[in-house]
């Protein structure tokens, strides 16, 4: 299949480099695409104010693809298993909730690695203290369910090996402009009305949290 994406930016990025990033993104080290054009303006102008839409073509029939938006892997579980191992969080959460996170990485972490390309949401800033509530035993998983399928996350196409680098292809770019940024801050402040909603709300729901399924696990 040849899909269509885009990579926002400040820079234009005609060749991407196997091996060159942020191994603290969402799913470790790797060159972040989505098919959706407007997360990719919103990406490339959040900073400045401009910026420039990187579109490519990657044949993916021969890759080896790690779907986590469907299938067997979507888990919101295995999201979070994922996330926590790979961004960067805060010491305070790594040893006050250890118990709960090393629950996740045993029952729920993939092994990567063997992918060519992952698929998954993607908890950008406006939406990771979502994860980060979960860990702490703030809201339910059917809360976090409900962020998870809801769509605001938006997909992104991961590419992870040599391979894949290697079946991209540039095809030009588009200017992003301020009023990308301000869709940003848009939907920054929507996610930010969405956490507080949720958070006061799951003070008075009844329903399982991490912690739940970690006394149970004991």
């Amino acid at each position: 299949m040849n899909r269509i994406l885009y990579h926002g930016s400040s820079n234009i990025i005609e060749k991407p480099i196997f091996g060159i990033g942020n191994h603290h993104n969402d799913y470790g080290l790797g060159f972040y695409c989505c098919a959706n054009i407007e997360l990719a303006r919103q990406c490339a102008s959040r900073t400045s104010g401009n910026g420039f839409v990187n579109k490519y073509h990657l044949r993916d029939d021969r890759l080896s693809i790690l779907d986590l938006t469907s299938g067997d892997y979507n888990n919101v579980l295995v999201w979070i298993a994922l996330l926590m191992k790979n961004r960067t969080i805060t010491q305070n959460l790594q040893k006050q909730y250890k118990r709960e996170l090393d629950y996740l990485f045993n029952n729920y972490l993939i092994d990567t690695k063997r992918y060519d390309v992952i698929i998954g949401y993607r908890a950008d800033d406006a939406y990771f203290k979502f994860p980060e509530s979960f860990i702490r035993s703030q809201i339910t998983i059917d809360s976090l369910n409900k962020i998870y399928k809801a769509g605001d996350l938006g997909k992104q196409y991961v590419l992870m090996s040599q391979r894949a680098f290697n079946l991209i292809k540039f095809d030009g770019y588009e200017l992003s402009d301020i009023t990308d940024k301000e869709e940003y801050y848009k939907r920054k402040s929507q996610a930010d009305k969405k956490y507080s909603e949720l958070i006061e709300k799951s003070r008075y729901v009844k329903g399982e949290r991490l912690i739940d399924l970690v006394s149970d696990h004991v």
